[in-house]
């Protein structure tokens, strides 16, 4: 019938989280990070607190030490593979 293939669950779990108040989630993952991009573009589009600074309610589980590292505005900074950067959702609608 209409059952949603289990390949979406995982693109339907980000969209779920994307939305939510507070985001939790772990440093190093790819997952997280697309999340925390879909959080970044949401944020801008509604207004949310912190979005002209590029500032989430987001913060991660593991390790310790990078537990709010969206909660302070960085620039893109290597390595770069695991965490999204306001530079990715800020101003992208404006022309150059």
């Amino acid at each position: 019938g209409d059952a949603i293939p289990p390949l979406y669950y995982g693109m339907i779990d980000q969209l779920v989280a994307a939305r939510s108040k507070i985001f939790v989630g772990v440093y190093y993952s790819t997952f997280s990070g697309y999340i925390n991009r879909l959080r970044g573009y949401y944020s801008v589009k509604k207004k949310i607190d912190g979005y002209k600074d590029g500032i989430l309610q987001s913060y991660y589980y593991a390790p310790h030490d990078k537990k709010k590292q969206m909660r302070i505005y960085h620039a893109i900074r290597r390595p770069a593979f695991m965490r999204e950067y306001p530079v990715s959702w800020r101003d992208i609608d404006k022309s150059i």
